[in-house]
C-alpha cells in the first residue's frame, strides 16, 4: 500500500487546461530533504531543481514569493486565483476563506500541504522577491516537457531573456523537434539551440535516463494525446516516470492524455505495467494526471474524463493484482474479483488531477469532476485519494 515517505515536493506553479493564460501547466520538482534557499545559496549545480513542462514560470514563481510574504499557513491567496473564477459554493458561503475552499480539493491523508518556497525569505537573502524568483529560474537544472503544445512550452521561450546559462531540455523526439523547427527557428522566436541558450536532448521512450540530474532518474513513455485531424496520424505526448535514486522511491508526471479507450493502443496500460511493481513494494505514492472535463459526449480531443481516468485506474489495480495471483489475468479490468480483494493494491495511492479546462459555468468544473471521480472510487472500491492540483501551491509526497 502507498505510502508517505516525503521524498518530493512538488510546486505548482500552473496547472489549468486553459483557456485562461498564465496559469497552464509547470510544476516545479525538488528533493524534499533539500530547502529552497539551499538551492539558491549553493555555487554547485547539484541537479535538485527540474521542471516539469513550462506553460508558467517566471511570473508564477513572482505571484508565488509576493502571496507568501502576504498568508500564514493554509491562507494561500494564489492558490483560490483559479477558485475564485467560479461563486462560491453554498457551503462556502463566501465567509470560510480561501482555506476551506483549498482544503475541499485536497486529499491529505497522504500527502502534505506546504507553502511554496518557505525558507525563501527576502529580508535574510536581502533580495526582492523579483530577485529571488529570477535566481530559482536559472537554478532550474532541466525542463522535462511532455509534448509540444503551448499551453505545456510558451514560459520556456518568454522566460528565455532571462536565463543567464544554457538550459537544457528533456523530452521524446516527438516532442523535441517542434520545440526546434517550430519555434526556436528565427521566425517564432530567435533560434536560441543555435545560439547556445537552449540545449534540445532527446529521451527514448522506456529508456530510464540519468543525463539530466544526478540526483533523478527518468524514464519517459509515449502516450496518445488524440489524432491529428489533416492525416488521421496520431499526436504522441509522454509521462515520466522519476525516480529519487537517493532514496529509491518515485512518482509519475503524465502530459495530456487520452484512455486506450479512445484511441485503441495500450500505451497506458504498458505505463501502468511498469509502476505497478513499484506500488506493490511500497516505492511509489503519486500519479499526477489529467482530467480535463466532466464526462460528457465527444470530440474529447484527446483528453481524459472521470469515466475514462477511472478505466485506466483500474487497469492499474490489476496489473498491479496480476504480479502474484497470474491466474486471473483472464479477468475483466472491472471483474468483482478485484472490487472484493481484502487489502486493495491502491489505497492511499494520491492521484492528483491536473488540467482541469475552465468553463463559464456557475460551478467550478473542479467539484464536478471530483465528486464524478470520487462517486466512481467509492463503486469500484479502489480506496485512491484524490486531489485537484491547484496552482501556488506545494505538496509533500
Amino acid at each position: 500500500m502507498p505510502t508517505n515517505k516525503r521524498r518530493f515536493e512538488v510546486i505548482i506553479l500552473g496547472c489549468s487546461g486553459g483557456p485562461i493564460s498564465g496559469k497552464t501547466c509547470s510544476f516545479l520538482l525538488k528533493p524534499a530533504d533539500v530547502e529552497t534557499v539551499d538551492i539558491i545559496q549553493s555555487d554547485e549545480d547539484n541537479g535538485c531543481l527540474l521542471a516539469l513542462d513550462a506553460g508558467s514560470g517566471l511570473s508564477n514563481i513572482l505571484d508565488i514569493l509576493d502571496s507568501k510574504d502576504k498568508c500564514t499557513s493554509f491562507q494561500l491567496s494564489n492558490a483560490s486565483y483559479l477558485l475564485d473564477l467560479y461563486p462560491a459554493s453554498d457551503s462556502d458561503n463566501g465567509n470560510n476563506g480561501d482555506a476551506y475552499r483549498i482544503s475541499d480539493y485536497l486529499n491529505l491523508e497522504n500527502m502534505l500541504l506546504r507553502i511554496p518556497f518557505q525558507s525563501a525569505d527576502s529580508k535574510s537573502l536581502n533580495k526582492s522577491n523579483y530577485q529571488i524568483a529570477d535566481l530559482l529560474l536559472n537554478k532550474i537544472n532541466g525542463y522535462l516537457i511532455t509534448h509540444s503544445h503551448l499551453d505545456h512550452v510558451c514560459s520556456l521561450v518568454i522566460n528565455s531573456p532571462g536565463f543567464t546559462k544554457k538550459k537544457e531540455v528533456y523530452g521524446l523526439e516527438s516532442t523535441i523537434e517542434p520545440i526546434r523547427k517550430d519555434l526556436f527557428n528565427n521566425s517564432i522566436w530567435p533560434d536560441l539551440v543555435s545560439m547556445g541558450i537552449i540545449s534540445l536532448n532527446y529521451l527514448e521512450h522506456n529508456q530510464p535516463s540519468r543525463m539530466i540530474s544526478p540526483r533523478y532518474e527518468v524514464t519517459a513513455f509515449r502516450l496518445s494525446h488524440g489524432k491529428l485531424c489533416q492525416d488521421n496520424r496520431r499526436f504522441i505526448s509522454s509521462a515520466f516516470l522519476i525516480t529519487d535514486l537517493k532514496y529509491d522511491y518515485s512518482m509519475l508526471f503524465f502530459g495530456d492524455v487520452e484512455s486506450d479507450l479512445c484511441s485503441g493502443i495500450d500505451y497506458n496500460l504498458f505505463v501502468w505495467g511498469k509502476i505497478a511493481p513499484l506500488i506493490r513494494d511500497d516505492k511509489f505514492n503519486t500519479i499526477f494526471i489529467e482530467c480535463s472535463t466532466v464526462d460528457k459526449p465527444g470530440p474529447l480531443y484527446g483528453h481524459l474524463t472521470p469515466s475514462n481516468l477511472i478505466y485506466e485506474l483500474l487497469n492499474l489495480r490489476k496489473s498491479i493484482v496480476c504480479l502474484d495471483n497470474t491466474s486471473v489475468s483472464n479477468l475483466s479490468y472491472d471483474d468483482p474479483y478485484f472490487q472484493h480483494l481484502k487489502v486493495q493494491p491502491l489505497r492511499g495511492l494520491n492521484v492528483i488531477i491536473i488540467h482541469v479546462k475552465e468553463t463559464t459555468d456557475n460551478v467550478n468544473p473542479r467539484t464536478l469532476i471530483l465528486e464524478e471521480v470520487e462517486i466512481l472510487n467509492k463503486t469500484h472500491h479502489l480506496q485512491i485519494n484524490f486531489s485537484i492540483g491547484l496552482s501556488g501551491i506545494s505538496l509533500l509526497l
